[in-house]
């Protein structure tokens, strides 16, 4: 009996061996696609990347509370910067890099393999490579104002398990060399990704093109202070190919009404059914001393209709006796922003602060529209904007402190449900209005994020390396490359 099965599976055996197409067409899935097509990937990796931004989840995205926005009510462990409990560095690292970069990355690898045989033209095949290079550099800046340095010529590679890192300014000459790429490929004659794969623009290059340039200005202000002349080549370049000039051209995504597609954000507030944020008093002691008519819109009133209170930054607070986050941000098809036309105009005044040339117009006209493009989105009307900059408090020419104390406060307040952004222009111009949490000290408030916590078991070596490349201590003090004050 033991021969004859015996027989029988060498026979078997002999039959599919010599049949190998066919064993691999009845292993091919049936109901699955083999190969995903890089328009699909490209959406998925770009709706990451805005969810990942846009998200409050305590696990992943913390710099509502960082910039000190938000204020905490049961469980204010992440106001008071503990990173390790929920291990928040490895799982901003891995939505960066699984969720969002990768993505992107395997997009761009197969729309250059396949776009003559989907018949693509060169254009829009460039044109969506050229999206696609935007989306990493924007990462990868991301990235490195969070770490300090991140693996970057040798990440995303499946042949590499263990890539080394690179210095933060060689990651952002990196990504300035894409943006360049992407800036010089873009053709407004030919398609992009389609209205219904580009959740940004919606298929607009125009809109891609001064994405991509006003990202190349946020670059150039930032790295001002390391390299001048590349800071100044870079503006000149920036505004001769044209960057965001009206809120319509924000690099924005629309979220819906009903999931999966639904905004962070509310997900957070709503969704969850919890209670875990209020407005932080850094914020609204601020707006109710300049009588901002954002306040409203940010956070909602105390019981009477009228007040406004923040909950304490960086302890618990009692939900109830707390200005709540306002009534926009519980709806779920609030959008995500990652670049508006509020951050250009500031970003241009402080070209011209910095005395970089070229810049049209004058410091005060770009930070009064920078504040106007602020509330003219958050639905504030002309008579409050016009009241609200007449005020000695905030006009330029009387607002108290130096440009960086003008520009850095008020650009705060304009990017408000922006942590990131509000915390990085803490770091950048050093602004004074931050709290600090009670048994710390400024020194506390971090300059930077730790390293995720499993590279010191998953890639140890390259860590260890990393460690000494941005000064030799894994710790929040330790600054980004071109934090230099």
């Amino acid at each position: 009996m033991k021969k004859i099965l015996f027989i029988t599976l060498i026979l078997a055996g002999s039959f599919i061996s010599c049949d190998d197409e066919k064993l691999i067409e009845m292993n091919r899935p049936k109901k699955n696609a083999a190969k995903v097509p890089g328009e699909l990937l490209f959406t998925n990796g770009s709706r990451n990347m805005f969810d990942l931004m846009t998200s409050t989840d305590v696990n992943v995205n913390v710099f509502r509370l960082y910039s000190q926005y938000w204020a905490q009510t049961t469980y204010p462990d992440e106001s008071q910067y503990n990173m390790v409990s929920r291990e928040i560095p490895d799982n901003f690292w891995e939505a960066a890099y699984r969720d969002a970069l990768k993505d992107l990355d395997e997009a761009g690898r197969v729309i250059e393999e396949d776009y003559e045989s989907l018949g693509m033209s060169e254009g829009h095949k460039n044109n969506q490579i050229a999206i696609i290079n935007i989306h990493k550099a924007y990462l990868y800046t991301v990235l490195i104002d969070v770490f300090g340095a991140v693996p970057f010529s040798e990440a995303l590679s499946e042949e590499n398990l263990l890539p080394k890192y690179d210095p933060g300014q060689d990651v952002y000459s990196g990504a300035i060399d894409m943006l360049n790429s992407a800036i010089g490929s873009i053709n407004l004659g030919e398609p992009g990704f389609s209205e219904t794969q580009d959740p940004i623009y919606q298929g607009d290059m125009e809109g891609w093109q001064k994405f991509a340039n006003s990202l190349k200005l946020r670059i150039a202000i930032t790295i001002e202070d390391v390299d001048a002349s590349k800071a100044q080549a870079m503006v000149t370049e920036a505004l001769a190919g044209g960057i965001i000039d009206s809120n319509d051209f924000n690099a924005s995504i629309t979220y819906e009404n009903s999931a999966p597609n639904t905004n962070p954000v509310w997900e957070d507030l709503v969704q969850s059914g919890r209670e875990d944020y209020v407005v932080a008093n850094t914020l609204v002691d601020k707006l109710n001393a300049l009588d901002d008519p954002r306040l409203p819109v940010f956070a909602e009133p105390l019981k009477d209709g009228t007040t406004f209170q923040g909950g304490e930054y960086g302890t618990g607070n009692v939900y109830a006796d707390n200005s709540h986050i306002g009534d926009l941000f519980h709806q779920p098809n609030l959008e995500g922003v990652v670049f508006d036309y509020a951050e250009v105009e500031f970003l241009l005044a402080e070209a011209i602060e910095r005395g970089l040339t070229g810049v049209p117009g004058t410091a005060a006209e770009h930070y009064t529209e920078g504040i106007r493009a602020s509330m003219e989105y958050w639905g504030v009307d002309d008579a409050d904007i016009n009241a609200y900059l007449a005020q000695p408090d905030v006009a330029y020419a009387t607002a108290a402190g130096t440009w960086k104390q003008k520009i850095g406060s008020q650009l705060w307040i304009a990017y408000y449900n922006r942590g990131y952004e509000g915390w990085t222009m803490w770091r950048r111009l050093d602004f004074e209005g931050f709290n600090v949490p009670d048994g710390l000290a400024e020194s506390d408030i971090p300059k930077r994020m730790i390293f995720p916590i499993e590279e010191a078991t998953l890639n140890p070596t390259a860590l260890t390396t990393a460690i000494q490349t941005i000064g030799g201590a894994d710790d929040v003090q330790t600054k980004v490359f071109w934090d230099m004050n």
